[in-house]
């Protein structure tokens, strides 16, 4: 690890391995067609290549290896724990086109070679060197690659950030004490503060997404005491992708028509006048989102190219 901060973040997984069970998600969904689209099976070519950054116990990657056989996926991951359960679960759904190998996205990976896809679903937001990681991965991306971010959003979390930070005033103490301190939060508070706070689960921020942290640790571990956590916005999103010469594709989820933001008028006029990077703005605006799932490739030259 390169510094306490990340080693706080490793020890976290190794206690608690995330994500730890296997759900069906619209993400996994949106995902998989748009990895059926970018890796065709008749490319023609050598096996094309998947890493898969942060995996955890590796349900995307075993998940990808099973639906797409003629690619090669590759889960990285700094936590040997969790490493040992996506082996395991590789192993029991039979799949051979999958490998797992630990290693710190803080540090170059210049030994795993060239991907056309590149995921980084849930993790560079608890990473401590957020630029650093980031250009690790672009170094993975193939010239034509493409790079799939999911990271929390600082607008539609703030509430549950002020959840984080309660518990961090409350004081820390060994992992089983944090554990019972976030469980007697959800308690208390449950209702009041955690409902609707942006609070990340399979199920939703409702009540049933309460009920779901109660009943899996893991989960409960990374939502309400996690060791580092920096949510970001649109613009520190597009600003690390210039700086990495890679151009913004594609917001998942989020439809760009104007009629779907704006009603027609003065508002609608003003709104199409604007280039695509501040449309997007505005409807971060309007949206708040708790999470981005957006997808980059390489710009032309090294240049800019969100506007595009």
């Amino acid at each position: 690890m390169t510094d306490r901060r990340g080693a706080s973040v490793a020890a976290h997984y190794e206690r608690w391995p995330f994500p730890g069970i296997s759900h069906a998600s619209r993400e996994g969904l949106v995902l998989l067609r748009r990895l059926m689209r970018w890796l065709p099976v008749d490319h023609g070519g050598a096996r094309l290549r998947v890493l898969d950054a942060g995996c955890g116990t590796g349900q995307t990657a075993v998940s990808l290896a099973l639906r797409l056989p003629h690619v090669d996926v590759v889960g990285i991951d700094v936590s040997a724990g969790a490493l040992a359960q996506a082996r395991a679960h590789a192993d029991e759904a039979g799949v051979s086109s999958v490998t797992f190998r630990q290693a710190d996205l803080q540090a170059p990976l210049d030994d795993f070679g060239q991907f056309e896809v590149v995921l980084a679903l849930g993790v560079l937001h608890h990473v401590p060197d957020f630029d650093a990681a980031l250009a690790h991965l672009t170094d993975r991306m193939a010239a034509a690659g493409h790079l799939l971010l999911w990271l929390y959003g600082r607008h539609g979390r703030g509430r549950h950030t002020l959840n984080q930070r309660f518990l961090t005033l409350l004081g820390g103490g060994g992992a089983d004490v944090r554990a019972a301190t976030a469980e007697a939060f959800l308690t208390a508070f449950g209702g009041q503060h955690v409902v609707g706070s942006g609070v990340y689960t399979p199920v939703g921020d409702g009540p049933e997404g309460v009920e779901f942290l109660r009943s899996h640790p893991s989960w409960l571990a990374d939502q309400m005491f996690p060791p580092f956590e920096r949510p970001v916005t649109l613009d520190d999103l597009l600003a690390a992708l210039d700086a990495h010469g890679l151009a913004f594709e594609h917001w998942f989820g989020v439809p760009e028509a104007t009629e779907r933001w704006v009603p027609e008028g003065v508002l609608r006029s003003r709104f199409e006048r604007l280039s695509r990077r501040d449309r997007l703005r505005a409807i971060e605006c309007l949206l708040r989102p708790a999470y981005y799932f957006i997808s980059a490739r390489r710009s032309a030259g090294g240049e800019p190219g969100a506007d595009t």
